[in-house]
């Protein structure tokens, strides 16, 4: 299928599923829905190919269950529905509240009326001809093509945009009609978890959904707090979201106003504590990721509904934040089997994230129980000895680490091949393999340089070659004072050199043995990044082309000659080879 609509369900007996109407969607194809059997908890995975799909098959879903579960009480089509961008959290935060009251699902625009034909699609299948679509925030969100589109098909729209979200979410607060303002919320604009933590309860209370910024209450929502005069105020996340300097704020705008903030060290903490505030039995759990909004948002209106919670999981790992751990274990404890609703695909909320949900709301498993031992990688250097750790980390289901003794099969380990070893190990306490990845690699030199030259320059290339051949594998010990003319010898027609251009004075003459001060000035800068001591280094006369200005050392035997000395506690090893057109110095450690 090109579009797929992809349905997870997980049910305690197979006969509820047949007694459900509401969760059996009748109207959907059977071939896109998938039904897994087990005997504990009831699982939905709601998602599609994108976030846009995603809120589509939501929002359908949200309709058919308002359609079964109110029956005939209800219109066959839908009265109203929100519109909110795709692409940015900031102006839809505070719309949850109003989607509930009018119940609206939310459905997510790219934002051109060329991109959104699915959109428009669900909004001709399930909308009254007579109803009312909201858009939340500008035309620079939600193009005015969109607009006209939507009102070309008949609909009445309309746009809830100030000139920032901070008035934007004033905006939609007053255009609550059930809200008495006698409970408001305030929320961070400047990131989504804290809002879209609370949306759901939010939303089923009617209680309006304020943004602020982190240090000071933007003037509009200020206006409206004075106006309005509530009585409780929930401040949502902690002082880096919204600081102190806010409160007081609130507490000089509202001196007789209950003023409760709900917050943790982090946005699953801070999500936990929002759940276990004011949905401590939940019917229904429903799952996301906490790190996009734009899934957590299209649900926001359908965990509303009865002020289920929305949980944050995170998608980078395979096992709950702690506070997460905790809330599923309570529940369980107190013998909760709420419902698991997932609102994304594997990749917000993975497989294997979900069965450590179902596990510990099952009571399979505990929070501390080890759940895994991180993969073990490690690297060795050839020749050199590796001792193989004592202690592992182990991951608890509640994504604590800690540390386990661990038991090796081998002693020793061979590090005089290059390649990969796989070493084997046991956590006793635990009952649990280990494996650790060991990777032997040669030695990375202490320094290298690379300098070029022009291979079509016959003599000089020879005489490079051949100095770097006498160079290369000596060993300088500590201490030891490695001189280049010593080690390479004079150039003569006998050893080997060819005549090439060498500069004599201020000017490039032939002579024999052209070439070489590119080999010793190409040992230099090995030598330099090594930070080895110089003893004797000259520059030429005249600028060359194969190092930059300043980095050149020239030799003529016997008279001029690049030195240096070992100041290492190990001895080294010189390496210098020709590739193509390119000359490489390398120092290693030598082991």
């Amino acid at each position: 299928m090109n579009k797929r609509i992809i349905f997870a369900a997980t049910l305690a007996f197979s006969c509820i599923l047949m007694s459900n109407p509401v969760l059996a969607l009748p109207e959907l194809p059977k071939e896109e829905i998938m039904e897994i059997k087990s005997f504990e908890v009831h699982e939905q995975r709601l998602y599609g190919e994108n976030r846009y799909e995603t809120a589509r098959i939501i929002s359908q879903y949200y309709r058919d269950k308002l359609w079964t579960e109110k029956k005939k009480e209800a219109p066959e089509k839908l009265e109203n529905v929100v519109i909110a961008t795709g692409k940015g959290y900031a102006d839809a935060l505070a719309a949850s509240v109003l989607a509930k009251e009018l119940q609206a699902p939310i459905i997510l625009v790219a934002g051109k009326a060329e991109e959104d034909q699915e959109a428009f699609a669900f909004v001709l299948e399930n909308l009254d001809p007579q109803g009312k679509i909201y858009i939340m925030g500008g035309e620079g969100i939600i193009g005015k093509d969109i607009e006209q589109k939507l009102m070309d098909l008949g609909f009445n729209i309309i746009r809830l945009a100030g000139k920032d979200r901070y008035e934007t979410s004033c905006l939609i607060a007053e255009s609550l009609e059930k809200s008495d303002f006698s409970t408001v919320v305030i929320a961070s604009g400047e990131q989504y978890a804290d809002a879209l933590g609370i949306s759901s309860i939010a939303a089923h209370e009617v209680w309006p959904v304020l943004l602020t910024s982190a240090q000071s209450l933007p003037p509009q929502v200020k206006e409206l707090l004075r106006e309005k005069k509530p009585e409780k105020v929930y401040i949502i996340g902690g002082t880096g979201s919204v600081s102190e300097q806010v409160m007081g704020e609130l507490e000089e705008m509202l001196p007789f106003a209950e003023l409760e903030r709900i917050k943790g060290q982090s946005r699953f903490e801070t999500n936990i504590n929002i759940a276990q505030t004011f949905a401590p039995q939940p019917e229904t759990i429903y799952l996301t990721t906490g790190f996009n909004y734009a899934d957590a948002l299209a649900g926001s209106v359908l965990a509303a509904e009865k002020g289920e919670p929305i949980i944050f999981l995170d998608p980078s790992s395979p096992t709950l934040p702690k506070a997460t751990a905790q809330y599923i274990e309570a529940l369980a404890q107190e013998e909760k089997k709420p419902n698991l609703v997932v609102f994304g695909g594997p990749g917000a909320v993975s497989d294997e994230i979900l069965k450590t949900v179902r596990d510990l709301l099952t009571g399979t498993v505990k929070g501390t129980d080890l759940h895994s031992i991180p993969a073990l990688k490690a690297t060795a250097v050839k020749g050199k000895p590796y001792t193989l750790p004592s202690m592992v980390k182990g991951r608890l289901y509640n994504s604590e680490l800690v540390d386990l003794e661990v038991l090796w099969d081998t002693k020793t380990v061979n590090t005089q091949t290059v390649g990969l070893q796989v070493i084997e190990g046991w956590v006793e306490s635990h009952g649990k393999p280990v494996k650790l990845q060991l990777t032997v690699t040669n030695p990375l030199p202490l320094g290298e340089y690379t300098t070029y030259f022009n291979v079509n320059e016959i003599n000089r290339s020879d005489n490079l070659r051949l100095a770097a051949a006498a160079i290369n594998n000596k060993r300088v010990d500590p201490g030891e004072i490695f001189s280049f003319n010593g080690v390479v010898g004079q150039r003569t027609i006998e050893a080997g050199y060819k005549e090439a251009m060498v500069i004599e004075g201020d000017k490039f003459i032939p002579g024999v043995g052209g070439g070489v001060c590119q080999v010793s000035s190409t040992l230099f800068n090995a030598v330099s990044r090594a930070q080895l001591e110089i003893v004797e280094r000259h520059h030429h006369s005249l600028p060359v082309g194969y190092v930059p200005p300043g980095q050149d050392a020239t030799v003529y035997y016997p008279v001029l000659d690049f030195r240096f000395r070992n100041n290492l506690q190990t001895s080294v090893l010189i390496k210098a080879f020709t590739e193509g057109g390119t000359l490489t110095v390398q120092i290693f450690e030598d082991i």
